[in-house]
């Protein structure tokens, strides 16, 4: 870093200029007297000013995101038909990750280490760890690229395709669900207004955040069917659900509103749910409940479902893949007899 003090001009004015040259950049600050100039905190200005402004390999991964998302969204405009859904889902999960990392850390401070930390440390199925994994590799690629970091082609090498995780021979595992036991001590200990939400997602495998977060009680026909409207599916298509008896014992009937006021805190609440799920455990002061599997009530539902119809339950779920449904959602462990368990909760 060097500094010089010159006197100089300032809107017509005369003044004292301080001239920081740092990471190949100027900053300048003016001032009234030379011993004004003298005694300024140069440590903290840059400090300060790092927060806000590209400072070379010190830029903030908060600055770098900004900067970004605006590329990102100039990009988009510049199409024949720009759409606000992919930048709210890459901004998502860029956020994620510096949720993660922490906003105020340097783009050159993170390693491909720290990203296969970050990929590696949610319960995720593969799919989604290359989607999620993916968007960071490319903003730490872009970062690179405009000189806030590393050489991206280290980014680009070695985080994509593969991600670096898992190289060679790939492994399918079967999807989480929950027991039939689980599933009802689930129900039971989940707060009442929460409950229809999370017995509509088990007993019809209704995807959580898309379309169970805009389906509302006027569409629902109390004992019949469920209606999700074309514009509220992630396929875009739209899907009359016939669901199984059993579900209707827990939603009531003649109510207004939205099924699921918050998405965030319907998460919450199932999480605190499952850890209270069984009750008191007998001679202790511990609660005692289970894991929640990743995307359970939709793995279970596809499970079981296939046991009971396997067409309904791929139309319910709104799947055109068969293969898809049975390479995503069927637990082979599953029997005939825990199926008809399971759709007599």
């Amino acid at each position: 870093m060097k500094t010089s003090i010159k006197k100089g001009k300032a809107n017509g004015k005369d003044a004292w200029i301080l001239s920081v040259h740092y990471n190949g950049a100027r900053q300048r600050k003016y001032f009234k007297t030379y011993v004004e100039a003298k005694k300024f905190d140069i440590l903290e200005w840059l400090g300060e000013h790092k927060k806000i402004e590209v400072c070379g390999d010190e830029t903030l991964l908060s600055v770098a995101r900004d900067l970004y998302l605006t590329e990102y969204t100039q990009r988009n405009e510049n199409k024949a038909k720009p759409t606000q859904k992919g930048l709210e889902t890459t901004a998502d999960r860029v956020d994620r990750f510096l949720r993660f990392y922490g906003r105020d850390r340097a783009v050159s401070e993170v390693t491909v280490p720290d990203f296969k930390t970050y990929v590696l440390s949610g319960k995720w199925s593969e799919t989604t760890r290359k989607q999620y994994g993916g968007a960071v590799s490319i903003f730490m690629a872009w970062c690179a690229k405009a000189g806030f970091g590393q050489n991206p082609l280290d980014w680009y090498h070695k985080t994509n395709p593969e991600l670096a995780w898992e190289k060679g021979k790939k492994f399918s595992r079967l999807p989480g669900i929950c027991t039939p036991e689980q599933t009802k001590a689930l129900l039971l200990a989940m707060p009442e207004k929460y409950r229809p939400a999370l017995a509509i997602m088990f007993f019809t495998g209704i995807r959580p955040e898309q379309e169970m977060n805009m389906l509302r009680y006027s569409d629902i026909r109390h004992g019949k069917t469920i209606h999700l409207q074309a514009e509220r599916t992630k396929t875009g298509r739209e899907r009359w659900i016939k669901p199984p008896e059993n579900l209707w014992q827990w939603v009531p009937k003649r109510v207004s509103g939205n099924l699921m006021p918050s998405y965030g805190a319907f998460n919450q609440s199932r999480r605190r749910a499952a850890r209270r799920a069984f009750g008191w455990t007998e001679g202790t002061a511990r609660k005692e409940g289970f894991d929640y599997p990743a995307n359970g009530a939709r793995h279970s539902f596809g499970s079981y479902g296939y046991w009971i119809s396997f067409e309904w339950a791929l139309d319910t779920m709104g799947h055109m893949s068969s293969e898809t449904f049975l390479r995503n959602y069927k637990n082979s462990r599953v029997t005939i007899e825990e199926s008809k368990e399971y759709f007599s909760i």
